[in-house]
């Protein structure tokens, strides 16, 4: 069944987003399994994603396969899908979702759990695995959020957690060559490949390990990235150049969730720039990564970029720079293109507390960093901050202004133009991390600090602060660090009516649900027990909580650990991956 959608395209805003004809989309009519990829947020913000476009395009080279995306419908488009009775499609073909063979839903925030919801619901889905039947698709679930499957469990048949390149192309070909077999027996074959957790087999029985795609090299390249008729969130070519992170950030899930470093070769890296620049005709590449400038060829990545398309004004993204002065090279390297913007992440305004996130970069460096960008062409700089990590006082927190206003003082005999915005958000201790056991903000401290850096920040010359949404991070708290009992509060949520909370005041609704499941903010945003069960600990992510518990200890006596390609800090990878920390392109 193919639904026609033309006679409502005229009276919905951005109709340009339920096409599904752009460049480099695809097009099958000939397949043995078929999966719907659906990002539970709207088109711009789905498109810009990363791991869509990996997948995407990865796994539509899977004979027999067809990969088809779809996303969340904005409300006017949802007001007509609901009037006309019109159920919740996928963007190519426009087939109803509920003729899919899968639907695999990727969450990388948590407030969209509603969002996946909202989407079964409009297809005609059971949100629960236990009220489905042969009939209905079978459910799965990935992305960062996963990292803790307990809120969603109820609602998916497995998860993927971790890398999905290699795993999602495994379960591609098993379900295009066995399209006959019950969803029971689906799973069945499923059960054992890395990263595939199944709840229904899974659950209190063994740990499941992360994914982990050992070599970047030896992956499908995507290049064929669909090009947008569309502005999106980030409308730009993207290439991953490469995963992980060795500095050991204590509050940063994804620098311990994406162990070990694995950085794709100079050479594979310039192909993969090269053939994604002739298949999408964009003029702007974003170098995704944790931290473009720790890539060991970093410096030699961009003379060659700039070297073959200097006289093209190719725009290069570095979306997070390390504040030393080997980024000063960097920066240095990419002002002959133009300027996309140049942001930083002190993340703490003293030392002594970037001292407890093991962030390892200094006052002197920071200022260094930011005038060489200055100098380099940048006229507005931003700065991202946290408020509320552990050991935290408030003379750190007014380290961000006395922070800023040294940059301002450093940078602004440079520039007459400067313009700095400090973004300050509100932090949650997320699974994973050496933080997890630690207490998360409640309204009234957080009112209490946003109000002392407002008052700091007030007629401030050339700095504008903006913090992040208190009902968001008290949110983002609940739902991160959430047991099953969440899963009962995202459905009661979403039945009251929140949905894109990204986009609308929807907190009373979330506070309203809480209150009628009797759900106490302590058992989710209070200090964990260090010997208690942990709701994620059922993945078995590589690392050892030995060595987490050993860096929360060394946080509170604001002692840094030693980058990962300096020096092992026993974390445990290497008991997987054995060549964990040689991973890099000189080396491989």
């Amino acid at each position: 069944m193919t639904i026609d959608i033309r006679d409502h395209l005229l009276s919905v805003e951005k109709p340009a987003q339920y096409l599904g004809n752009e460049i480099n989309s695809v097009h099958k009519k000939d397949f043995d399994a078929h999966m719907c990829l659906f990002f539970p947020d709207i088109y711009e913000v789905g498109m810009s994603n990363v791991g869509i476009r990996i997948l995407y395009d990865i796994m539509n080279k899977v004979n027999g396969f067809y990969l088809e995306r779809g996303f969340s419908p904005m409300g006017d488009m949802e007001e007509v899908m609901r009037k006309e009775k019109i159920p919740m499609f996928s963007l190519e073909s426009k087939t109803p979702l509920s003729e899919f063979d899968l639907i695999g839903f990727s969450f990388s925030y948590e407030v969209s759990y509603t969002n996946a919801l909202n989407a079964l619901d409009l297809a005609g889905i059971p949100f629960r695995r236990e009220e489905r039947t042969e009939e209905h698709p079978l459910i799965m679930a990935g992305g960062t959020c996963m990292m803790n499957p307990a809120p969603m469990e109820k609602f998916v048949d497995f998860m993927v957690i971790g890398d999905g390149e290699d795993t999602m192309v495994e379960i591609a070909k098993i379900l295009s060559g066995n399209p006959e077999k019950s969803k029971k027996e689906k799973l069945q074959m499923l059960d054992g490949l890395e990263g595939v957790y199944i709840p229904a087999i899974h659950k209190g029985k063994k740990k499941v390990k992360r994914a982990i795609v050992r070599d970047l090299n030896k992956t499908e390249f995507y290049d064929k990235q669909i090009v947008p008729y569309m502005l999106i969130v980030h409308d730009r070519a993207a290439v991953e150049i490469q995963r992980g992170c060795t500095r050991g950030c204590r509050f940063c899930q994804a620098g311990m969730v994406y162990r070990p470093v694995r950085e794709r070769t100079l050479e594979n890296n310039m192909k993969l720039i090269d053939k994604t620049l002739e298949a999408t005709g964009y003029s702007e590449v974003s170098l995704s990564s944790l931290s473009s400038s720790d890539y060991s060829k970093i410096g030699n990545l961009l003379g060659s970029i700039q070297e073959k398309y200097g006289e093209n004004n190719l725009g290069i993204g570095l979306p997070s720079l390390r504040m030393n002065p080997y980024s000063v090279k960097v920066a240095e390297q990419i002002t002959s293109g133009k300027k996309t913007g140049f942001t930083f992440a002190p993340e703490a305004g003293s030392q002594r507390l970037r001292d407890v996130i093991n962030k390892g970069v200094t006052e002197e460096e920071i200022l260094e960093t930011a005038e060489a960008a200055v100098k380099a062409g940048w006229d507005t700089l931003k700065f991202y901050f946290m408020i509320g990590l552990p050991f935290e006082t408030d003379e750190d927190v007014k380290g961000i202004y006395d922070l800023v206003r040294k940059v301002v003082e450093k940078c602004r005999v440079h520039s007459k133009r400067l313009s700095i915005t400090v973004s300050v958000s509100n932090f949650v201790p997320k699974p994973h991390t050496p933080f997890q056991w630690s207490r998360q903000m409640n309204f009234e401290e957080m009112d209490r600090k946003h109000t002392l850096l407002r008052e700091l920040f007030h007629r401030a010359r050339f700095m504008n602060i903006k913090i992040h949404s208190k009902a968001k991070s008290y949110l983002e708290g609940f739902l991160s660090r959430g047991d099953e009992r969440i899963g009962d509060l995202v459905e009661l949520a979403w039945k009251k009516g929140a949905k894109l909370d990204d986009y609308r005041h929807n907190f009373f609704i979330w506070k309203e649900a809480m209150e009628e499941l009797n759900l106490d903010e302590e058992d989710y945003l209070g200090e964990r027990d260090l010997e208690e069960e942990l709701p994620w600990d059922i993945m078995d992510m590589g690392f050892t909580k030995k060595y987490l518990l050993g860096e929360l200890e060394n946080a509170e006596k604001e002692a840094l650990t030693s980058d990962c390609r300096n020096n092992c800090n026993d974390c445990g990878i290497k008991t997987r991956i054995a060549e964990c920390g040689e991973m890099v392109a000189d080396k491989l």
